[in-house]
């Protein structure tokens, strides 16, 4: 058997398996397994997380339950089974387990049989339109909350899962020097002109990194360890749908770049709209819209320009600039290959973001690899509004 040394250890972010330094650093957090909406009351599925696959289950009266992917008898893949309750019963031999994963029900066999036998459990909550799952030892801590996001005067929209063949570290060094080329054809589309590459600056919080761009022109916030906050102000002609409405409109964006295995993630959004009433319900109608066209379309569309039998700037021009936005990062981000090759990388002074996150990943792994206290993570009260600079050009990065 091959081992890593420690040194490589520490410097690999990239693998995420439960045998892995950094798959027990990220277990070590809450992290969103699945969108809430996609589990009814009674029904289960089965999920892949950091190349580990669980059974996720809603119980009959609604509350979250992660367990075991393998029934403990045979091994037979228990999301096929029945929701009983907040119990889930394997459909091979109808061996029945609780929530916590004790097996309460053998048939056929003793009564004294099942309390032997007990499957893992894992501590899940819905929250912001999302299942977090802790999947670390011990007890977990708290879950973080976005005090802003929690508040009545807005609306909360959860979106639809990013499913990527790539790894999850490729999305998390997405960086603010990228759009001005990136993003090149939809500024145009757009009757924009793409700026030049800013100074780009990070600095390590309380939170995790505040990235800027010349002189906190713009700022993204990464909330440790896989989250990013961005704020933006939009017009409500476009967010909400209002014709001729000049109106600005505040817009919160949380995203979270899971790993599914080591190459493949999925990100989770959720968007907190400062919208009430009648615009509440406007934004709403106009969310669904986007909602219902999906990304298999434009995954599609990325992937023949990956494949070479288009271009972008022969993208449909009816495409908006939201979905336009979408073709261009898959086709940047996926390009790397399903696991980037950095070890043929060139860092430079716009990369200041990644190499920071690099450098606390591996400062936070080497700590748990030699079992030193962690850093702390905390989220202030007043999330976007305390974290952002009032200075900051709202929405106008692109």
């Amino acid at each position: 058997m091959t081992t890593t040394p420690a040194s490589t250890e520490t410097t690999d972010y990239v693998h995420t398996g439960p045998d892995t330094l950094c798959g027990r650093y990220l277990r070590t957090f809450w992290q969103p397994v699945y969108r809430s909406q996609d589990v009814a009351p009674g029904r289960a599925v089965p999920i892949e997380v950091m190349s580990e696959q669980f059974t996720l289950y809603r119980g009959e009266e609604g509350d979250p339950h992660l367990v075991a992917f393998r029934c403990a008898h045979r091994g037979t893949q228990l999301s096929t089974g029945w929701v009983e309750g907040d119990s889930i019963r394997c459909r091979y031999h109808g061996w029945k387990y609780d929530s916590s994963g004790q097996c309460v029900e053998q048939p056929g066999e003793s009564d004294s049989f099942a309390a032997k036998v007990k499957v893992r459990s894992y501590p899940v909550e819905d929250y912001l339109g999302l299942v977090f799952a802790y999947l670390g030892e011990g007890d977990p801590p708290p879950l973080p909350r976005f005090p802003d996001f929690d508040a009545s005067d807005g609306v909360v929209s959860p979106g639809l899962p990013e499913d990527w063949p790539c790894n999850y570290f490729s999305r998390m060094d997405n960086d603010p020097a990228h759009p001005p080329y990136t993003h090149r054809e939809s500024t145009l589309r757009a009757g924009g002109t793409p700026r030049a590459i800013g100074a780009i600056t990070a600095e390590e919080t309380d939170y995790g990194v505040r990235v800027g761009v010349d002189r906190g022109r713009f700022y993204n916030q990464k909330i440790w360890p896989i989250c990013t906050m961005i704020c933006s102000d939009h017009p409500a002609q476009r967010l909400l749908g209002i014709p001729g409405d000049d109106r600005i409109i505040r817009q919160d964006r949380l995203l979270y770049y899971l790993p599914v295995n080591d190459e493949r993630m999925v990100c989770y959004t959720v968007d907190f709209v400062y919208a009430t009433g009648d615009d509440a319900d406007a934004y709403r109608k106009r969310r669904q819209v986007e909602l219902d066209m999906g990304f298999a379309p434009l995954e599609e569309m990325a992937e023949e320009i990956l494949a070479g039998r288009t271009t972008l700037e022969e993208m449909d021009r009816s495409l908006s600039i939201y979905q336009t936005f979408r073709i261009e990062d898959y086709v940047t981000i996926v390009g790397q290959g399903r696991v980037a090759p950095r070890e043929m990388e060139h860092l430079g002074r716009v990369d200041a973001q990644n190499i920071l996150i690099r450098k606390i990943f591996n400062r936070e792994m080497r700590a748990l690899a030699e079992g030193q206290p962690l850093k702390d993570w905390a989220l202030p009260a007043g999330a976007s509004g305390m974290l952002l600079p009032e200075t900051m050009m709202l929405g106008r990065q692109y």
